[in-house]
């Protein structure tokens, strides 16, 4: 996504520099290491090497988290005066912080892409669950915002969450959301396996399993929607809470998992389901908004969300008829919104038919990236 954003910005006129790590984002997918430094879609790529995680205590990553930032910091005091740094959030605040030191240094314009906002979603998940902590790490990455000509987030909850902080001073806080998930490998053959059965009734769940999702219940509404064979549930992709979901669905011939594929793949068994799952925990609305919602839509698939109901993201499903909404937590509102939609094939068809057109006016990259352009043009104006 940010190579496709670069690429746009490149393609206006600007003269763009990557700085980014060797891919290793997904430890479970193989990927050669990529030259260090390179012209790709006009821009300049500059590539580092880390310490390998995989399989290694947590010291190496702390490591990372360090080293990444600090050459990050030198690289833009370094390299010469950039116009512009814009920086995402990951690994969460160091990097931010960083870039914010970096551009007060040398000058220069700053741009705070917040895909997520940390560390508020690290307390929930308790990777922050000491209070001096989560206090500290808060007032660095408020620093950083301060510090930003403009803040871009993903929903109008996320800039409430930001606008709400304790020293957060008024700024240029922009709303610009992801487009659907672009995929830079060959489109590639889709094995039948990976695809539903005829008279199959797929919900699907695509992307990271991780442990705060609340995962769980969708496997335990399959337990109640078991006297209804055509209904199954697949779970598609890699994560922490893989195994534990395996053993919660052991037995259960509803339940289905299949292995990480090529975005182009995933993007046609997305395409083959009557419904994408979008599950958060409770209360992460305000400071994420997940992407694969606008990959299900543009793939013409409705959306099964498991979110509060006052969310931008519940809201806006529900508002454009492009999915349902249920409970957080409940394997009940879950089952009976499936079975409902099982047995009305008309919804399902006017459901995919707005999905599609709703990610075409809203998601589209068009639509996205001349926001991107237009971000800029104003920054740099």
């Amino acid at each position: 996504m940010l190579r496709t954003i670069g690429k746009r910005l490149a393609d206006d006129g600007h003269e763009v520099s990557v700085l980014s790590s060797q891919p290793s984002y997904k430890g479970h997918v193989k990927i050669s290491k990529q030259p260090a430094c390179e012209e790709l879609d006009g821009m300049t790529i500059h590539r580092l090497s880390l310490l390998r995680e995989a399989n290694r205590s947590v010291l190496f990553r702390l490591l990372n988290m360090f080293y990444f930032p600090l050459r990050i910091l030198l690289f833009i005091i370094l390299k010469g005066k950039f116009d512009m740094v814009m920086i995402s959030t990951a690994p969460p605040v160091v990097v931010g912080l960083a870039a914010a030191l970096g551009v007060k240094i040398r000058g220069g314009d700053f741009i705070y892409h917040c895909m997520d906002i940390h560390p508020e979603i690290g307390a929930i998940s308790g990777e922050f669950r000491n209070p001096l902590v989560f206090r500290a790490l808060r007032a660095l990455d408020t620093f950083t915002c301060n510090s930003a000509k403009a803040i871009v987030v993903l929903s109008t909850d996320m800039k409430s969450a930001i606008e709400s902080r304790p020293g957060f001073k008024s700024g240029n806080i922009v709303v610009i959301n992801n487009f659907s998930m672009p995929h830079h490998d060959e489109a590639k053959l889709v094995d039948s396996e990976l695809l539903k059965k005829t008279g199959k009734f797929r919900l699907l769940f695509a992307g990271n399993l991780g442990r705060f999702q609340g995962l769980e219940v969708f496997v335990d509404a399959m337990q109640q929607l078991s006297h209804i064979p055509e209904i199954e549930l697949v779970f598609l992709g890699e994560g922490n809470a893989l195994a534990s979901l395996k053993q919660r669905a052991h037995g259960m011939g509803n339940v289905i998992f299949l292995s990480h594929q090529p975005v182009s793949v995933a993007r046609s068994v997305m395409s083959d389901a009557d419904l994408g799952i979008v599950s958060l925990n409770k209360d992460i609305y305000k400071y994420a908004y997940p992407s694969k919602t606008m990959t299900y839509l543009d793939e013409g698939s409705p959306v099964l969300v498991s979110v509060e109901n006052n969310s931008d993201l519940a809201s806006f499903v529900t508002g454009k008829n492009v999915g349902v909404c249920v409970d957080i937590g409940s394997p009940q509102s879950i089952s009976e919104s499936v079975e409902t939609l099982f047995r009305d094939k008309g919804r399902i068809a006017q459901m995919k038919s707005a999905a599609k057109q709703v990610s075409d006016e809203c998601f589209s990259e068009t639509v996205v990236l001349d926001k991107w352009s237009k971000l800029v043009k104003g920054c740099a104006g």
